[in-house]
């Protein structure tokens, strides 16, 4: 392939002068975020301070457009103080400011379609020690971190290394180090960070990254029956998109036999150095990315894909030169997940070693080229691009509705001052408190008609009833079989006193009653309590999927060892697991802040609406009344039955 340029026309902004690349600066240990462009021109030279990140891609003598700010020291310009262009075949090709966008997810009701809420995030190229810092804390819940330790840091005094997964001390001087790199990273990777704009003081700055890097330098395909496709991306695509490659293993050998005095980490550096000058693809590969884990699930894996196929685009990363007409993944996760897909990736094949090839075409350029690999060949004639099969697909809804005709139910106790002890009997005493049978209505003549497929919450305050209409509720589903009670269950609770339920033959009722009825974890990992409940670790992966755990992480992880909103996700997943057509859930999201509660009911519901579930909830929240958006709404209160209508309906009947 012909190295000549052509002389870009025309200027990126007529404030701005040509220059020539001199040099380049960078530090090994801070290059991630600190290097410096040696430039020349008219006006003598200028030394532009920038990431090492994005110097390290440009070379001598290359022609680059700069534009000063107004009261820029060109002798002194700080990183805001200038705006950089690069010529690269007759275009002017933005460099820096680093990207930066705003992206908007509104996020609303799947009935009314009005917003619930937003996610006002920023998008921008990691380029501060600080967004690095966060990457690593971020990566610890990728699903494709396979090394224990993920980072390495530098002390500035000692010029040290040490690895760790947060900022370590220096282990001579005992003062904190400085980030490196990701240990897993190549120089070639770059990386993009989201923030959240919008947000309550409790919520997290960072909420997710991406990492981009030249594709892979040889890929072969496994077919069906076994054999293997050599560089079967070449068979599909004009082999010149994937040339010249970021190969730096080709030059290792090379390197170490011309000059055995290198240490590892100078081999490695020194090798990839001559990698970055000859790599120059028309393909990107998206090597990771990764959301929060408590953010999972509700649009913002597919936001992270928009945010970076357009940084792509518009700056040709990641070496910023010929133009990207296709960005490819390899993610086992797309297996389980179809989030990549909805995102507008095509299913390839599998490589050598088992794991699927997705491709986004960036152009139009690359679209044909796919076609004709659909339609001609054997195998994708087969897959048409599909990877994702879902096994957690819609149950069979509830045969007819559930009937409540006059349902009353009474607690009694009997207070006794016997058998305590003399000095309390007497401030009880004095208090007017004797001996005495107490009996409380909780719930006096209800009726009422859940349809199938209804969201329904219950409302009321503590000890209205809410909890006791839901055992009412379990306890019918199990006089059908198909709804056990807990072990060591007081049946008694769920004994209807008066008046009836009837509830469909093939009800099939799952709850989740804290202190009564709960998810049996015990101390297996996530995955293999699914597992077991399932008999399909690809069901079972699945069910944690749609309820918010993404996380391969979070899959080895104990029921204890989870955050206060994951235990939710997996109560959620452990109920889901057992295919029910009814979900009893008592006090739901009670121990979540208000933001992730309703992002957490909206998706329930959702969840349950798109599978053919009847929910019944009881809360006292309103955001999560709001998520919900429930078909009724019952309100309960010490003897006080009412049901509400979705709001601008007529009130619904009680029976």
């Amino acid at each position: 392939m012909s190295t000549e340029r052509a002389h870009p026309s025309g200027v990126p902004d007529p404030a701005g002068k040509p220059y020539r690349v001199r040099g380049v600066w960078l530090d090994r240990f801070r290059y991630r975020w600190f290097g410096m462009l040696e430039v020349e021109g008219e006006d003598g030279r200028l030394r532009l301070p920038m990431t090492g990140t994005i110097a390290q891609w440009f070379r001598p003598g290359e022609e680059v457009w700069v534009a000063l700010g107004a009261g820029a020291d060109p002798q002194a310009l700080t990183f805001d103080a200038y705006a950089l262009w690069r010529a690269v075949d007759g275009e002017w090709i933005p460099v820096w400011p680093m990207y930066q966008a705003s992206f908007v997810l509104e996020r609303s009701s799947p009935l009314s379609t009005a917003p619930l809420y937003r996610y006002a995030v920023r998008a921008r190229e990691a380029g501060l020690e600080s967004d690095f810092e966060a990457i690593v804390d971020l990566e610890q819940h990728h699903y494709a971190s396979e090394a224990e330790i993920l980072a390495r840091w530098w002390c500035p005094e000692d010029r040290i290394w040490a690895e760790a997964n947060a900022r370590p001390q220096c282990p001579r001087c005992r003062r904190p180090m400085r980030f490196g790199d990701l240990k897993d990273a190549t120089r070639a990777s770059r990386f993009l960070v989201l923030t959240l704009e919008e947000r309550m003081p409790y919520e997290p700055l960072y909420i997710g990254y991406v990492r981009i890097d030249p594709p892979i330098p040889l890929m072969h395909r496994r077919l069906p029956d076994g054999s293997v496709q050599p560089h079967f991306r070449q068979a599909i695509f004009p082999p010149e998109w994937f040339e010249p490659p970021f190969w730096p293993e080709r030059y290792e050998e090379e390197l170490q036999r011309e000059r055995p005095e290198l240490t590892p980490f100078d081999l490695w550096w020194e090798s990839q150095e001559i990698a970055l000058r000859v790599c120059d693809t028309r393909v990107a590969r998206l090597a990771r990315v990764v959301v929060h884990p408590d953010y999972r699930a509700d649009g913002l894996g597919q936001l992270a894909l928009r945010a970076a196929i357009a940084w792509i685009r518009e700056r040709r990363i990641p070496e910023m030169r010929r133009p990207k007409v296709l960005l490819e993944t390899i993610a086992q996760m797309a297996r389980y997940n179809p989030f990549m897909e909805r995102a507008g990736f095509r299913y390839l094949g599998d490589t050598a070693s088992g794991r699927p090839v997705l491709v986004y075409p960036l152009t139009e350029e690359a679209q044909p080229y796919l076609e004709r690999f659909y339609e001609t060949d054997p195998v994708a004639r087969a897959h048409r691009g599909r990877l994702y099969r879902p096994a957690f697909r819609p149950v069979e809804p509830l045969a007819g509705p559930i009937r409540l005709r006059h349902v009353t139910y009474r607690y009694e106790s009997l207070l006794r001052l016997a058998g305590v002890a003399r000095p309390v009997q007497e401030v009880l005493e004095a208090f007017g408190v004797q001996e005495r049978a107490i009996q409380k209505i909780v719930l006096k003549d209800v009726s009422l008609t859940i349809h199938p497929q209804q969201v329904v919450a219950l409302i009321g305050a503590s000890g209205a009833g809410k909890t006791t209409l839901l055992r009412l509720l379990l306890g019918a589903a199990a006089r059908r079989g198909e709804a056990p009670l807990p072990r060591g269950a007081i049946r008694a609770l769920y004994a209807l006193q008066a008046g009836s339920i009837e509830v469909p033959e093939n009800i099939r009722a799952a709850a989740y009653l804290p202190g009564e009825v709960e998810p049996e974890f015990g101390e297996e990992t996530l995955l293999e309590a699914l597992y077991r409940r399932t008999g399909d670790e690809v069901l079972a992966i699945e069910v944690l999927n749609v309820a918010g755990i993404a996380d391969a992480v979070l899959y080895r992880a104990r029921f204890s060892e989870l955050s206060t909103g994951q235990k939710e996700r997996a109560r959620i997943a452990y109920l889901l697991a057992a295919r029910p057509n009814l979900l009893l859930i008592d006090e739901f999201a009670a121990h979540l802040d208000p933001a992730m509660a309703l992002r957490v009911a909206r998706k329930v519901a959702a969840l349950c609406r798109a599978h053919g579930i009847t929910l019944i909830a009881a809360t006292h929240r309103p955001e999560v009344l709001q998520g919900l958006e429930p078909d009724l709404t019952v309100l309960i209160g010490y003897g006080l039955f009412r049901v509400l209508p979705r709001s601008g309906e007529p009130e619904a009947p009680a029976g």
